[in-house]
């Protein structure tokens, strides 16, 4: 019995030695199929035919021990694959693809444009697709076997008899900074009508959209084979778009006469944006003159690229010490190089610092669209002079004799480049020279106008021969009916000797006075 065993272990141990001198082989090759994503088309169309491709891997010896050589075996290497006509009526403008290794597991697409032939009969049609690759057919002990192969796959193209879509025009006013149209036209270039159809544009650019949108449709319930229809769709370009090409899609979705909906494939549109419309400002001019009121006046010029209408032109600065009177001029249409002056009268308050400024303003107009829009900030520099008195005086004949009194004249002149009117003079003196008659009356002075105006005054006994002053000032009314007082003027008044020739002095008057007073009482006392 003990014999027994000892024969069975040393056969057991036989095998073992012989099976680990045994030669370890791998044998296999890959298994790819091709299929269509999308295998209708239609006649006149222009797209894309999207392959398919699985690997499924054919295994004929497997390695449990190491299954990496497994996947090995059966992997494709340097696949290309290439689509050939074949009797299809459609024209494959892709060449061929190269997608490297394609292992076992999952699927991996790759395109072809095609163009599907005008006059394409409805159809199924079979359109060979060749695939070229290498692999390991064999790896024993380490040695791989190399093989190189072309392996041709068969796949299934329908030629429907739905509607195709073609666009054929683009028209835009798009400009940049405004809103505008794009126009598409688009032929239904199918054998069958389109029905409950909406036309989708989709703007592929953030820098020209559909107001708050990305895209915008448009509907038409049926549309004939051969039919061509126009789309018009508004648009906006923003301030940061350019003048160059901007991208679309355009697609069609429809009810084929079977009443099945459709999805047309997407034709690329593209529109350029005119250049932002803009204006200019030259020959910049200013009155403006602290506490008055002024004008800035300037030459408004469209510089285009488009005519535009009902331009008016905004006040747009924000000055507390300079106020316009009105804040829009109205200036009508201007075509593209055409200029026009404008003026905005402003009133500058007393405390406007004088100097040079920056004044503000925008264009409003509308574009060729109807729409209300604005321009840039157009800019412009004017100088504020600094305050002058409303009026200058002169004054003349201010020479009065010790006691005496007389008239002095004044004449006033107008400063100002606007109209006064009602205008009251008032002097003020203080003893020992007084007003006898304070008060002047002017109707209106214009801008550069003088008037003279006479004052009654008098000097009193006690009044040493020297220069004494006297102040004026003005009440008057502005253009606008506002009252005001100017500031105050100071002029001298020069006592001298008593005049001979100007009556009797003040005092030997008031002396003869007291002695006829005196000799009427006492008659009548000792009457």
């Amino acid at each position: 019995m003990k014999k027994r065993s000892l024969a069975m272990l040393l056969v057991a141990a036989a095998l073992v030695l012989a099976a680990g001198t045994a030669t370890a082989v791998t044998r296999g090759s890959p298994d790819i199929t091709a299929t269509l994503q999308d295998d209708t088309v239609a006649a006149g169309e222009e797209g894309t035919l999207e392959v398919v491709l699985v690997n499924k891997g054919d295994l004929d010896i497997g390695d449990q021990q190491n299954p990496s050589l497994n996947s090995e075996v059966t992997t494709a290497r340097g696949l290309t694959v290439d689509i050939e006509d074949g009797k299809a009526p459609i024209s494959v403008t892709t060449g061929t693809r190269s997608l490297g290794s394609l292992p076992t597991g999952s699927p991996t697409t790759t395109s072809f444009d095609i163009s599907v032939d005008e006059n394409a009969e409805p159809g199924t049609y079979n359109v060979p697709v060749e695939l070229s690759y290498d692999y390991y057919s064999q790896i024993s002990d380490g040695v791989r076997q190399q093989s190189s192969v072309t392996r041709t796959r068969t796949v299934t193209v329908t030629v429907s008899d739905d509607a195709t879509f073609d666009v054929t025009n683009v028209d835009s006013n798009a400009q940049v900074g405004s809103s505008g149209t794009v126009a598409v036209t688009v032929e239904n270039t199918g054998q069958t009508a389109a029905n409950n159809s909406d036309v989708t544009l989709a703007s592929q650019n953030g820098e020209l959209t559909f107001g708050e949108r990305t895209e915008s449709t448009r509907s038409v319930d049926s549309w004939a084979p051969g039919e061509s229809r126009t789309f018009r769709y508004d648009i906006a370009a923003t301030d940061d778009a350019q003048v160059e090409s901007y991208p679309f899609q355009l697609s069609v979705a429809f009810d084929n006469p079977d009443g099945v909906r459709k999805e047309s494939a997407t034709s690329s549109v593209s529109v350029t944006p005119d250049p932002e419309q803009t204006f200019s400002l030259s020959g910049v001019e200013s009155s403006l003159r602290a506490g008055e009121e002024g004008t800035v006046a300037a030459t408004v010029t469209n510089d285009g690229p488009r005519a535009v209408d009902n331009v008016v032109i905004n006040w747009a600065s924000d000055k507390s010490d300079l106020s316009p009177q009105e804040t829009q001029v109205a200036v009508g249409d201007l075509a593209p190089g055409d200029s026009t002056d404008v003026s905005f009268t402003v009133d500058a308050t007393d405390s406007a610092e004088a100097g040079t400024k920056q004044f503000d303003f925008v264009a409003s107009y509308r574009n060729s669209e109807g729409d209300r829009a604005e321009s840039d900030t157009l800019e412009a520099q004017a100088q504020v002079r600094p305050s002058q008195d409303e009026f200058s005086v002169d004054s003349a004949n201010t020479t009065i004799g010790v006691g005496q009194s007389g008239n002095i004249q004044v004449t006033v002149t107008n400063t100002r480049n606007q109209t006064f009117s009602d205008i009251t003079a008032k002097v003020f003196t203080s003893s020992p020279i007084s007003a006898d008659d304070d008060e002047a009356y002017i109707d209106e002075l214009e801008p550069g106008e003088s008037e003279t105006i006479t004052f009654s005054v008098s000097a009193e006994g006690s009044a040493l021969q020297k220069g004494y002053p006297i102040s004026l000032d003005f009440r008057y009314e502005e253009p606008d009916g506002d009252s005001s007082i100017s500031d105050t003027y100071r002029e001298e008044i020069k006592v001298t000797e008593p005049n001979d020739g100007g009556g009797l002095p003040l005092l030997v008057i008031g002396g003869v006075v007291l002695v006829l007073v005196l000799a009427v009482g006492g008659y009548m006392r000792f009457r």
